[in-house]
């Protein structure tokens, strides 16, 4: 008969989950952030006539400190009706009057000035609507762009709360190359299906539905939070689904960076005591954690179970001997693929089944193994 493997919490703690220095699973706000003169500015979205504004790497996003937003002047040349009058001092123009660029409508950070959006409504026909659950900020000229930005923030409405911030978005989809932005996302609650759409800088649309557990794309934001988190940190390599990349399990690195490839491939970069950096492609999931979670531990498994010297040299080469448990079995094979139980007059007996080899188990000891 077969039986659903139970494990031991720990062993859980430490083989499945792994890394224990990420963040929580669940959206991050943007990444893109200003401190200066003591306020701390967050980065948002912008929609135009119902159209994400994509900017490039070298430009920054726009900005919100408390309820004030801001936009960058490099962006305000993308609204229609609004003229820049470039000089000493810098004004705008607009259908209902000019206003002079100062310390009391603007902040400038690294080489930019980011003017205030209240400013713009103040001299222009412009019109608009923040979406508070998406930090997103939406705005329009004529009656076309307000319908087209209706459609979103009405989908926006209608998201699961916290996943409004997938609005804006930049992310690396699975199956296709190169980076592209969430433009909109519909759900649909009967389903529970997310319907989301996505842009690259070249415009090239494309579509893509599944549920939450299911997205085929990483977002960069939380590429870059974790690699800001685990930065310089000490992790130890899980080579048990990863055995061909020279490393050896539980052997001791530090966390580089992520890598990214044309084609989309995520792969971390590790370096090695003796200074030596190498790069692992990872399994592509939207929670980075648990692409991360397969192949390190953020905890050395040895400060966690105190077994002996002999159990941890046959765990670390990859071997099991008779006298292991199932869970130092499990941390140096991984987790059988099926399991066979049987109970007799107080004695339980198990058969471990794994790719070419068969393990028995005797009351929570390793007995015997057999290969076929």
């Amino acid at each position: 008969m077969s039986a659903r493997l139970s494990v031991h919490p720990l062993v859980k703690l430490v083989c499945a989950v792994a890394l224990l220095l990420v963040l929580s699973t669940g959206l991050a706000l943007s990444v893109n952030a200003a401190s200066t003169k003591g306020n701390t500015y967050s980065s948002v979205s912008l929609y135009i006539n119902g159209e994400l504004q994509i900017v490039p790497p070298t430009q920054k996003v726009q900005f919100m400190n408390s309820n004030t937003l801001y936009i960058p002047v490099k962006t305000i040349t993308r609204i229609p009706g609004i003229t820049i009058n470039y000089g000493s001092p810098l004004s705008l123009t607009g259908s209902r009057g000019n206003v002079t660029i100062n310390n009391t409508n603007s902040f400038a950070y690294n080489g930019t000035t980011y003017v205030q959006y209240k400013t713009l409504l103040s001299i222009s026909d412009l019109d608009g609507k923040y979406a508070s659950s998406a930090y997103a900020l939406f705005l329009w000229t004529t009656d076309e762009g307000k319908a087209e930005s209706s459609k979103i923030l009405t989908n926006i409405s209608q998201l699961p709360s916290g996943m409004g911030p997938l609005i804006g978005q930049k992310m690396y989809p699975a199956h296709e190359n190169g980076a592209y932005w969430i433009t909109n996302v519909y759900y649909d609650p009967s389903s529970t299906i997310f319907y989301v759409t996505a842009r690259n800088s070249g415009g090239e649309e494309i579509h893509t539905n599944s549920n939450y557990e299911a997205f085929d794309f990483v977002l960069d934001a939380s590429l870059t939070q974790m690699q800001n988190i685990l930065r310089g940190k000490n992790v130890w390599f899980d080579n048990r689904e990863f055995n061909g990349t020279g490393l050896k399990h539980l052997e001791k690195l530090t966390f580089v960076s992520f890598q990214i490839s044309d084609d989309n491939k995520i792969s971390v970069v590790l370096r090695k005591a003796n200074g030596n950096k190498v790069a692992v492609t990872l399994h592509t999931n939207y929670d980075v954690s648990k692409m991360l979670s397969s192949c390190l531990f953020g905890t050395n498994p040895r400060s966690v179970y105190k077994w002996s010297e002999a159990v941890w040299n046959s765990i670390s080469n990859n071997r099991v001997s008779a006298g292991m448990t199932p869970q130092q079995v499990v941390l140096s094979w991984g987790m059988p693929s099926d399991r066979n139980t049987y109970q007799s007059a107080g004695l339980v007996y198990e058969q471990w089944i794994y790719p070419h080899n068969y393990l028995y188990f005797w009351n929570g000891k390793l007995t015997s193994g057999q290969s076929f």
